[in-house]
């Protein structure tokens, strides 16, 4: 471990302390005794489903036999694991069964009976002809609450077509707004935001909602289907400030530039800083020397950390966000904590990311399979 690790972990441990003595009650987290069926995939329905994990749901992946979920090979890895898949799939129970087999089907409403939220990212239509649709499980499950993402939405000329992160970024208009907007030249390229955004910000709308439903359910409202769109979850993000020209139908608008235009990126001599609009050369500070002189003045400003700056930066480490830990599969990793903490109900009992199915028997046995009848059913396709 180097020293800039080694000073992460000291503040990592430090932070964790006080969880330590608390009761295992509470160490279970706010959302302990719920169970969560997640057939997603990839990122949208994976990482609403790791908020909840993360506050103490039973989350139970449903992934297909044999290759599992496809984010299990994307991106950086090590053994076999990806850094994503690890990110957005702990704290969760791996089930491997076949939905395209009848009995995979029948296995899936087996387990609706004593779960709480089933959520599903696949493009509309596609579990109704499986018989895994909310008015079918409903039937089974009257107090379900069935979240269902898609891209585009339920109806409409794009309704049905496949969706990921970038298409929902040209069709939101963020790449105008990253080439400049109304202030940008001729000549200016379009550009990307580089990072999966509108995945992410709609699993956090996701698991949200689903919350929303469930404390809905407790007031006895019964189970529901929560229904959004990735594009729906673009438009909301993107209107508070992106779209405020665009808000105002009729004559009499005060229009204005973007709000991203009254701050500024300035080079330092040895880095950058983010400020508030300062319109000077700053080329002759080093950066810590202009950081401290614009606090000393109350203007908002950090120094732009490179990705790997993150892991020292003294407030990160201070306030203990990253984490430690030993996989099983993966070896020594480290990532965020859950964001949101609760003085009374944190959940602490945290597990590593599960192997593909590697909780089967174990799922399977609580409903009653012998250990026959599930070899009979992975000879058959329809587990592993």
């Amino acid at each position: 471990m180097t020293s800039k690790e080694e000073t992460l972990a000291r503040s990592t441990n430090a932070a964790g302390l006080d969880q330590a003595g608390a009761n295992s009650e509470s160490r279970k987290g706010p959302l302990h005794g719920l169970r969560i069926l997640d057939l997603s995939s990839v990122v949208s329905g994976p990482m609403a489903a790791v908020v909840l994990a993360d506050q103490g749901a039973d989350v139970i992946k449903v992934e297909p036999p044999g290759w599992g979920d496809g984010i299990r090979g994307l991106g950086a890895s090590r053994n076999g694991l990806s850094a994503i898949y690890s990110m957005i799939n702990r704290n969760k129970r791996s089930v491997a069964i076949n939905l395209k087999h009848p009995a995979g089907q029948d296995l899936v409403r087996q387990l609706v009976r004593d779960a709480d939220v089933l959520l599903q990212n696949y493009r509309p239509g596609k579990l109704q002809k499986l018989g895994l649709d909310y008015e079918s499980l409903k039937a089974i499950n009257p107090q379900l609450v069935y979240a269902s993402i898609n891209g585009m939405g339920e109806v409409g000329p794009y309704a049905g077509h496949k969706t990921y992160d970038y298409v929902i970024q040209a069709l939101s208009g963020v790449l105008d707004v990253q080439a400049g907007g109304a202030n940008a030249s001729e000549d200016q390229p379009l550009q990307m935001v580089r990072t999966i955004l509108y995945d992410k910000i709609t699993a956090l709308t996701a698991a949200q909602g689903i919350t929303a439903a469930l404390l809905a359910r407790e007031r006895g409202a019964g189970g529901q289907h929560v229904q959004l769109s990735m594009l729906d979850t673009a438009v909301y993000f993107n209107w508070p400030d992106l779209m405020w020209n665009y808000t105002f139908k009729g004559q009499g608008a005060q229009l204005a530039g973007d709000l991203a235009d009254v701050c500024e990126v300035s080079e330092t001599s040895d880095g950058a800083i983010v400020s508030s609009y300062l319109g000077v050369d700053c080329s002759q500070y080093e950066t810590e020397q202009l950081v401290d002189l614009l606090i000393e003045n109350e203007i908002p400003v950090g120094r732009v950390n490179r990705r790997e700056d993150l892991l020292s930066d003294p407030q990160v480490q201070a306030t203990g966000i990253l984490q430690f830990f030993d996989h099983p599969r993966g070896g020594e990793m480290v990532q965020p904590r859950a964001v949101v903490r609760f003085s009374e109900t944190q959940h602490t009992d945290n597990t590593p990311s599960a192997d593909l199915g590697e909780q089967t028997v174990e799922i399977l046995s609580d409903l009653g399979l012998t250990f026959a009848q599930m070899q009979d059913l992975a000879r058959q396709g329809v587990i592993a």
